[in-house]
């Protein structure tokens, strides 16, 4: 489904009921940054991704990059035009994956695609983006949280603007994993007693950060 059918669709939506509707009134807000399709309302960006990302979630696997593209997009001033090259871009990166044993949430990367394109991030410097995004995929059916995926990426896009970085290789390392199933622990042995817990390091920043760097949650606010 191209970029404008899809738009298309978000707009022929009918009202949101039941659950869907309950949590639009509880995040809702008239000021809010992103608006909840069809319910008339807005909200904070990363919680409307995940709301909006569920309401959409039928019409197709477009729609994670669409969703965090219009966030992005908007923010950079981009037109319909670009988005679809940045959506077209997500789902070409994504066709490239090995499919793994274990379903993993690559629509992360996918949409993670999309929004650097948009926000005019160097060709160079998306290996390491897609990274930090590798660290934000959810192993587990599929379908389960489908607004993760747009929600992720804009987290790991902010995250990134805040000069926090992943593993390097995390995302080879993830997809490799994954791609080997993960272990039957059914039968394993109890393990002994650990050993007590260490200091966690923080996360690694880019060199010109130079700020104490943010928490993840924290760069969801804009």
């Amino acid at each position: 489904m191209s970029v404008a059918a899809l738009l298309a669709g978000f707009a022929a939506l009918p009202p949101p009921e039941g659950s869907l509707a309950a949590w639009a009134a509880r995040v809702g807000t008239p000021d809010g940054d992103f608006p909840l399709i069809g319910a008339g309302t807005r909200a904070e960006t990363y919680v409307a991704l995940h709301w909006n990302g569920e309401r959409c979630a039928s019409l197709g696997p477009a729609v994670g990059p669409t969703l965090v593209g219009l966030a992005v997009g908007a923010a950079h001033g981009r037109s319909v035009a670009e988005l679809a090259a940045a959506v077209d871009a997500g789902l070409a990166a994504a066709a490239g994956l090995s499919a793994p044993t274990v379903p993993v949430s690559t629509g992360v990367l996918t949409a993670t695609v999309c929004a650097a394109r948009l926000a005019g991030v160097p060709d160079g410097e998306l290996p390491a983006l897609l990274d930090l995004a590798a660290s934000l995929m959810l192993i587990g059916p599929p379908g389960v949280a489908p607004g993760h995926d747009p929600a992720a990426a804009w987290l790991a896009l902010r995250a990134w603007d805040a000069g926090i970085t992943g593993m390097p290789g995390g995302l080879a390392h993830t997809l490799a994993v994954v791609a080997d199933g993960l272990p039957d622990r059914s039968g394993a042995v109890a393990a002994p007693a650990a050993a007590p817990p260490q200091p966690v390091a923080t996360a690694p920043v880019r060199a010109e950060q130079t700020a104490t760097p943010v928490q993840a949650e924290q760069t969801a606010t804009p």
